[in-house]
C-alpha cells in the first residue's frame, strides 16, 4: 500500500472516469476529515467505478465551518465549478456533507438539512460530538468516551490510537467493526441528528462500500 502524506494541494487534480459514480463531499475540517477519505479512495475505490471528490474551502474561496458555509461552498461548487476538475459538478450528482455538532445552532444545521433534502442526490452526516466520534469507532465502543465535548475527545482519542494517521484506519476489519459499534450507539436511527457521542458517518461509509474492490460490511454481524 502506499502509504502516501496528503496535502492540500493534492485533492482533486483527477477525477475518475466519467461513467464512475461521483460522490462530492464536503466537510467541516480541511485536514483531518479529507485525509481520512483519502485514504479511503485510495485503499478501497476503484476510480473507474466510484470516486470521492474533496469540496475544500481553497476550490471555492468559501472559508469558514459552520453549516451555512458549507451550504454556500456547495452551492458555489455547482454554480461556478474549479477549473482544474475535469467533470463538471451537477445538482444530479451525489453530494454528501459531513458535519460536527460542536457548538453551531440547531437553526443552522436545520436549514443545511433543508438544503440537501431539495437537492437531487444530497445527505448530511452528522458527528456528535465531533468527526473523532467515528473514528473511536474504529478502536472502542463508543459508550467508553469519556470526554463531554469535541475538544476533549480529540486528545482522548490519542490515548488509543496507535499507527500513522488516517492509514491506521485504512483497515476493512476495523471499519466494520466502527460500523456495528455506530449502529449499536445510534438509538434514534429514524433522527438524521445522532444523539450524545454517536455518529451517523457509518451511514455514508456503508453507503461507500458498495463500491468497495476490497470488501463490504458483513451481514448480521456479532455484536463487536
Amino acid at each position: 500500500m502506499n502509504r502516501k502524506k496528503y496535502s492540500l494541494a493534492d485533492y482533486n487534480k483527477e477525477q475518475g472516469d466519467r461513467d464512475a459514480t461521483k460522490f462530492f463531499i464536503v466537510y467541516e475540517g480541511n485536514v483531518k476529515e479529507p485525509n481520512y477519505f483519502e485514504a479511503f479512495n485510495e485503499t478501497f475505490l476503484d476510480r473507474k467505478t466510484a470516486y470521492i471528490h474533496h469540496i475544500l474551502e481553497n476550490n471555492t474561496g468559501i472559508i469558514g465551518n459552520t453549516p451555512l458555509k458549507l451550504k454556500e461552498r456547495i452551492e458555489s461548487f455547482i454554480n461556478n465549478p474549479p477549473r482544474d476538475i475535469k467533470v463538471t459538478p451537477t445538482f444530479e450528482d451525489k453530494f454528501r456533507l459531513i458535519l460536527d455538532v460542536d457548538k453551531h445552532p440547531g437553526e443552522q444545521i436545520i436549514e443545511v438539512k433543508n438544503f440537501c433534502d431539495k437537492l437531487n442526490d444530497a445527505k448530511l452526516f452528522i458527528s456528535n460530538y465531533c468527526f473523532e466520534v467515528w473514528l473511536w469507532a474504529h478502536l472502542e465502543d463508543l459508550d467508553k468516551i469519556e470526554s463531554t465535548k469535541s475538544s476533549e475527545i480529540k486528545t482522548e482519542l490519542g490515548t488509543i490510537q496507535t499507527g500513522i494517521y488516517p492509514f491506521c484506519f485504512m483497515d476493512i476489519n476495523l471499519i466494520n467493526d466502527a460500523i456495528q459499534r455506530s449502529k449499536i450507539a445510534d438509538t434514534n436511527k429514524d433522527s438524521y441528528f445522532p444523539v450524545i457521542k454517536s455518529t451517523k458517518i457509518y451511514l455514508l461509509i456503508e453507503e461507500l462500500l458498495q463500491y468497495s474492490i476490497i470488501n463490504t460490511p458483513v451481514i448480521n454481524p456479532k455484536t463487536v
